[in-house]
This record gives structure tokens, C-alpha cells and sequence, in this order.
């Protein structure tokens, strides 16, 4: 049932929202049901504005459902469209709620369905249909993206909290998301009903095994994949993610982002997945939502808003909140800074340098014990971290130099600006085939006390053992703010719960220095 589903005191809340919003302005068919192209019935809802005459139309909004929630989610949001004169219909997606079906991951039966969505839209509504949008978050906002793409009605988007490539955010730098692979496949078994191929594309990416065939199911439900469709078409797009996304990480979201010519906007807030949009869906004043309303008030309606001539691009900083606009993407005012590995010596730690290395040597650790560096307990720190300002702490002198390694910066006698990616650029050597490298950023204090700022993996397949390779880890993008008289600190090491692991062997990684190759971190910036 609906509460089931979405929760009985969430329900309650979003009901409650949308019963002070129905001031008789819009009538609500509280259950209609779509017939599919393979004959499955598609459970939804439907807000019609009233007052109009035999020829009126309307714009309308098309709500896909998040990941094991129903069409109950977005009432408040499509109650409170209604009211300004939108028509908008919910559905939920086969496999949940009432809908019938096995979930399909944003696969051809899912636009099969939407594709009938859109037909039963225009036949029973009257809905101006040179102006339908699409808006969802997470499962809904993947969904949006493409049917945005493959169906000519629809004429713009908005992705909250969605992907732009599945794989790259299942398994971004090789490296499976354990926690949040765990989330999705066991909500998908006891709240909807999974067909059995997902879990087994989810194990080909965790054993490593067949993963061509995950990289061909991924690509299929990818929007990357049909972003030249979007361009040709000319069709906006809003999107907003978060940097706390350890689902859909705020990486992709910039790489599909970058790909769109078309107009559009990204807003970057702090958060984890879908946290920071979550609020408007009871009703309360979003940033998120507002920058939704005004996209489509200006795409579907023509009001003349600014959102237009708007930021392409805003990122919310953690920690102080506060907000960078960007006018263009990639920005004009960001600054890419570089510093070089110099490695740790007996008594010493490694150096992070604005000069080149110039020594020839290794640093050693090993697998098969974690460090004091880690991204935290899995959904409550980051939740901590990004609603509550309750930073990641690590002592890094604390750090085992048998099983990982850090190297610091001079202190920034006027702060650094952090605003975007972040990638450590290493030179490895495994004594295993299979192997994991870790990184983590932090912002640490004269005591060397790290606030855990950003961080990211890769892991290794079938790698040549013994000979050096070159390897880039992607840390997740960020907007933090270093203070003054602080240290950046990168710290290395070979495992963490956010990533499965790619064996339980002891192993050795070694961090490989030359004057000819150099290891680097490279950090985007503002001043």
C-alpha cells in the first residue's frame, strides 16, 4: 500500500502539505491507471486546474518516482504546480507501488511506459502538448533525463539527485559501491519487485566477472548515451546533485553536464543522495525546488523569471553555506592548482610541493588492515557532515605508515577556495593483481587535526604485478573553504567500507617517485 511504501508518518506529512494546498483551484483524480504497451497497468495520479472553458490548455509536469518510493512522493510539489496552472500527473514506476511489473532500471520498458504515460496525458487531460516537462529525483531524475531524449514531447527536464552514467556511478575508478549497492538492491526486494538480472549485474561489477555485459545494461539506461539526442533537440535542462552523493557522485553529474550544449543549469548543493531537495517534497521553503518552479515557469510558460540569464552553475560550500555562481561551465575564474608528491622519509611524512620531485624511490604500505583515514560511518557521518556540520575527524600523525601513507602542504596564509574536482594523479606498483588505492583530502589544523574534506578510490583488475603503472584517482568534487594558517593533507591507503573490496589478500602498494614521472594533486580553485 501507498504508506507502506513512502511511510506512514512521511505520508502523513506530504498529505498534510498537500491538503492546505487544495483550495479548490485544481481537481485530483487520486488513482488512474495507464495500460502499457506489453499490457502492464501503471498506477498514478493526475491535477487538472479548474475554472477553465472548453478550449483552455495547460502545461503539464510529468513526476517519475524516486527508487522504492510511488506516486504519493511528489503530491505537495505537484499540488502546489497545480495550483499555478500546470497540469501534473505522477506515476509510479513498474515494479513499485501499484504499478505491476518487474523494475526495469530505467530500461526500454520503463520508456515503453512512459511512453504510454504521455499518450493517456494527451488523450484524457487537456494539456498543451508543445509544453510538457519531466521532473524526478534519483530513479525519477535518470528517468526524466531519458525521456527527455527519446520522446519528442518532451520539451524540457528537471534531474534532482539523478545519474548521467550508471556505470561511472556504480562503480566509479573501478571500484563498487558496497554501502549504497547494498542499499539499492535490498530496498528494490522488500519494498518492490526485482527482477532477478539486476542483483546480477550488481555481483558482475562486486566479483568482477562478466562485466562487459554490466557496461552494455548500463550504457542502455545511461542519459550519457543519448546526450547528443538532447543537443540536436535543443531541449533545456535543470539538474542539481550533491557532493555527499556517494550514489550518484557529483563527478558525473559535472561530466554529463559538461556534455549538454543546450541551455541549462546545475546547482551543487551539500548533502548526500536526494537530502537536499528531500524537504520540499513536505511542503517547506527548498532552494532546490524554487529553482525548479522558476525552470519551468520560464521553459512551459514563458514567464520571464531570470532564470534564463541566470548562474549555469552554483556551488554551495560546506560548512558555511554559502554560494558560488558561475556564469559559464567550465568556469572562467576557476583555477587549476598543482602541487608534486615528494616522498616520506624515515622520520619524515611526504610533502605536498609547488616544485617538481627530484628523487628516485618508493614508499611502501600494505593491504589487509584499514587506517585512521576513512570516509566515516556509512549514511551518518555524511549526514553529519552536510546537514549538521559535524566533520569526518582524523588525527592523521595517527595514520599507519605500514598500511598507508600522507603528505602535506605548507600552511595557506590566506585559505584556499576548493570549487570543483579533485584528482591525485599516482605512480603505483602492486604486488597483487587485484588491488585497491584509497585517497582521502582533509583540512588540517597546527595539531594535525583533519576535517575530512573529499575523497575517492580505483581499484586495479588484472594488473601487471611488479612493474609501475600510472593511476588517477577522482576524489569527489567539492566547494570547501581551507582556512587560513591550515594544511591541505592527501592521505593513501587500501581500503574503505564505502568500496568493496577486490580481495582479501595482503598485498604491497608501492608509490613510485622519479624526477621523469611525476605524482600530483590537482585541485580546482577560485580566488
Amino acid at each position: 500500500d501507498d504508506e507502506g511504501v513512502f511511510g506512514r508518518r512521511a505520508t502523513q506529512v506530504v498529505q498534510d502539505a498537500f491538503n492546505a494546498l487544495s483550495d479548490g483551484s485544481f481537481s485530483f483524480q487520486a488513482k488512474i491507471t495507464v495500460t502499457s504497451t506489453d499490457g502492464t497497468k501503471i498506477d498514478g495520479n493526475v491535477m487538472i486546474p479548474n475554472g477553465g472553458n472548453a478550449n483552455s490548455r495547460y502545461p503539464a509536469i510529468v513526476f517519475v518516482n524516486s527508487w522504492a518510493l510511488d506516486k504519493i512522493e511528489y503530491l505537495a510539489q505537484a499540488a502546489a504546480f497545480a495550483k499555478k496552472g500546470y497540469i501534473t500527473l505522477t506515476y509510479s514506476t513498474r515494479g513499485f507501488g501499484n504499478s505491476e511489473g518487474l523494475i526495469n532500471v530505467a530500461g526500454p520498458k520503463d520508456m515503453e511506459d512512459l511512453r504510454a504515460v504521455l499518450n493517456w496525458l494527451k488523450a484524457n487531460t487537456p494539456v498543451d502538448a508543445a509544453n510538457i516537462g519531466m521532473a524526478g529525483i534519483s530513479y525519477g531524475a535518470g528517468i526524466s533525463l531519458l525521456g527527455l531524449a527519446q520522446m519528442p514531447e518532451v520539451k524540457t527536464a528537471a534531474a534532482m539527485s539523478g545519474w548521467g552514467n550508471l556505470e561511472n556511478s556504480l562503480w566509479a575508478g573501478q571500484s563498487p559501491q558496497q554501502v549504497w549497492g547494498t542499499i539499492l538492491i535490498a530496498s528494490g526486494y522488500l519494498i518492490g519487485k526485482m527482477d532477478p538480472i539486476i542483483l546480477q549485474m550488481y555481483q558482475n561489477l562486486v566479483n568482477y566477472n562478466n562485466v562487459s555485459a554490466t557496461q552494455t545494461w548500463a550504457a542502455a539506461r545511461s542519459p550519457s548515451s543519448y546526450v547528443a539526442q538532447i543537443n540536436a533537440a535543443g531541449k533545456p535542462v535543470y539538474m542539481c546533485n550533491n557532493f555527499s552523493d556517494l550514489l550518484f557522485n557529483p563527478n558525473q553529474a559535472l561530466d554529463f553536464f559538461e556534455q549538454l550544449s543546450v541551455p541549462k543549469r546545475l546547482d551543487m548543493n551539500q548533502g548526500i543522495h536526494a537530502s537536499a531537495e528531500a524537504t520540499g517534497l513536505f511542503g517547506l521553503p527548498n532552494y532546490t525546488w524554487s529553482n525548479v518552479h522558476a525552470w519551468f515557469d520560464y521553459y512551459l510558460k514563458g514567464i520571464n523569471n531570470g532564470v534564463a540569464s541566470g548562474p549555469k552553475v552554483t556551488m554551495e560550500s560546506k560548512f558555511n553555506g554559502t554560494r558560488t555562481n558561475f556564469a559559464s561551465w567550465p568556469a572562467a575564474q576557476t583555477v587549476k592548482r598543482t602541487w608534486y608528491l615528494k616522498p616520506r622519509g624515515l622520520f619524515n611524512e611526504g610533502s605536498l610541493s609547488g616544485s617538481t620531485n627530484t628523487t628516485s624511490t618508493s614508499n611502501e604500505f600494505w593491504s589487509g588492515l584499514d587506517t585512521t583515514a576513512t570516509s566515516g560511518i556509512p549514511l551518518i557521518s555524511q549526514i553529519l557532515d552536510a546537514h549538521v556540520d559535524v566533520p569526518v575527524l582524523n588525527w592523521v600523525n595517527s595514520i599507519s605508515r605500514v598500511n598507508g601513507a600522507w603528505f602535506e602542504t605548507g600552511t595557506f596564509s590566506s585559505g584556499l577556495k576548493i570549487r570543483g574536482r579533485v584528482k591525485f594523479n599516482a605512480r603505483v606498483t602492486t604486488s597483487s593483481p587485484n588491488a585497491q588505492l584509497v585517497a582521502y583530502l582533509y583540512d588540517t589544523d597546527g595539531l594535525n587535526w583533519g576535517k575530512l574534506i573529499t575523497f575517492g578510490s580505483t581499484t586495479l583488475h588484472n594488473a601487471p604485478t611488479g612493474s609501475a603503472q600510472n593511476v588517477t584517482i577522482r576524489l569527489d568534487a567539492s566547494a570547501y573553504d581551507l582556512p587560513a594558517g591550515h594544511t591541505l593533507v592527501l592521505a593513501v591507503d587500501t581500503q574503505d567500507i564505502q568500496y568493496a573490496k577486490p580481495n582479501n589478500s595482503i598485498y604491497q602498494l608501492k608509490l613510485n617517485f622519479s624526477s621523469s614521472v611525476q605524482q600530483t594533486l590537482e585541485v580546482d580553485t577560485v580566488q
